[in-house]
């Protein structure tokens, strides 16, 4: 079966990639071809040399087929467009394509050019047809083609439409005139097969979701851009996932928690509750589209949800209760590039969340957790979007009253760390010791501050 599945591939996509693989084709014949041969072979030597591959396919042995090189133009300068044969056989498999199962060697091609600043430059392009394509491979060709640099770090992604459109990904904060906002999620399997031993090893590479800007780009493939990025797919614009500063920053964290009292027995009692506003309710998604999203995470411009986490902290004795609502956010905007910045604590009193999680403790737990989230706004405390965000800090001070949360990694455009898609999910799908679970979440003004105190 597999042989047959690479047969009905070869066909259909050497028919894609000859249509989609270059813009312009020049005769073979022209004398310099074989020197930009032997350009390319030097420089893929240096490369393989001096660096280290990103992800499976780009590890994996292989053959630059220059006896079927083409001389082909990017941006009016002369290039070469060579196949790529790997040594083992690599099965891929695309959410976005169906189930169609693709044999790596119909897909990848190297790409040598020099830029019209001399640098020499070399790519790998990977074309995936999509579903569409295969319902009748004679239509205008559908896919998308994934550009890498040589290691497989992400430079931009075309999407060939069925109206003959060349979409490319733009990076960057600033709207281009014409524009859509789309989130999306890819994922790419597959397994090696060696027919000699009848054995198969499988493998995948880790989903990943960007959320970026599409306009129209150029039929041209020296769109694709110099081939200078490669570095986690941020590319060379500037980021589209911005983390703004709370709307109602604490001045003094210790005037805010003065009503607590340190008082053991039975006659308090404290409970502490993680709520969790999640990019996309019931969905481990951790970014997404939004036209204004709640604050902390989008506003304004500002196209990006992030979710938010934080926590709700109560102490109850006789007929009196004293609430607080406290999170953790940047004290100036951060981003996949800017990272950092001061932390601040805010009162989220008026932050709506999905779903949340509660937990009984006594007063010295309690007095932990006050004590570790009231560091949240020293100097110096500093808020990092991958490391100590505000899903990251809620989990940490949890810890410090006996509460052990998960710490699940999730991953976005330039970066990875705790979020709260994930952590919602978890308290939703985990037995967590101790925790009352709310799957009603709570709105705007459901759980305000209560309690005074001279």
């Amino acid at each position: 079966m597999n042989r047959q599945i690479y047969l009905i591939l070869a066909a259909a996509l050497s028919t894609f990639l000859v249509g989609v693989a270059c813009n312009k084709r020049i005769s073979q014949s022209n004398p310099s071809r074989q020197a930009l041969i032997q350009q390319a072979h030097r420089m893929i030597d240096s490369l393989s040399a001096t660096g280290q591959s990103v992800n499976y396919r780009a590890a994996q042995p292989k053959t630059i087929r220059w006896d079927f090189a083409e001389r082909i133009s990017v941006r009016e300068a002369p290039a070469i467009l060579a196949p790529i044969v790997f040594d083992s056989t690599l099965l891929v498999k695309a959410n976005f394509a169906g189930d169609q199962l693709y044999h790596l060697n119909y897909l990848s091609h190297l790409l040598y050019y020099k830029g019209t600043d001399g640098k020499p430059t070399v790519l790998v392009l990977t074309d995936f047809p999509d579903s569409n394509y295969f319902k009748d491979p004679t239509h205008p060709l559908t896919g998308i083609r994934f550009i890498e640099d040589w290691y497989g770090h992400p430079i931009e992604k075309l999407f060939y439409t069925p109206d003959g459109k060349i979409l490319k990904y733009v990076p960057t904060s600033n709207r281009p005139a014409v524009t859509e906002i789309v989130l999306t999620c890819y994922s790419i399997s597959g397994y090696n097969y060696s027919p000699e031993l009848n054995e198969s090893y499988e493998w995948t590479e880790d989903p990943s979701c960007s959320i970026d800007y599409i306009d129209d780009g150029s039929s041209e493939i020296g769109t694709v851009g110099s081939g200078s990025g490669g570095s986690g797919g941020g590319g060379g614009g500037a980021p589209s996932v911005t983390v703004l500063p709370g709307n109602s920053v604490i001045k003094s964290i210790q005037t805010y928690f003065k009503c607590f009292t340190n008082v053991g027995g039975t006659d308090h009692h404290y409970t502490v509750t993680v709520c969790v506003d999640q990019p996309v309710p019931g969905s481990r998604t951790p970014w997404t589209t939004s036209g204004s999203g709640s604050t902390g995470s989008s506003s304004g411009d500002n196209p990006v949800d992030a979710g938010h986490t934080f926590l709700i902290l109560t102490e109850t004795y006789n007929n009196t209760t004293i609430t607080r609502n406290i999170g953790f956010y940047p004290g100036t905007n951060v981003n996949p590039i800017d990272k950092t910045s001061q932390g601040t604590l805010n009162d989220d009193e008026t932050h709506a969340f999905d779903i949340s999680g509660t937990f009984t403790v006594n007063n010295a737990q309690f007095f932990n957790i006050l004590s570790f989230v009231s560091q949240g706004s020293n100097s110096g405390y500093i808020y990092n979007l991958n490391t100590n965000n505000c899903t990251t800090f809620v989990i940490n001070a949890a810890a410090q009253g006996g509460i052990s949360l998960p710490r699940t990694i999730g991953t976005w455009l330039g970066g990875a760390g705790n979020d709260p898609g994930d952590l919602g999910e978890d308290l939703r799908k985990n037995s967590i010791p101790g925790m009352t679970l709310n799957l009603t979440g709570g709105s705007d003004n459901s759980h305000y501050n209560i309690g005074q105190c001279n």
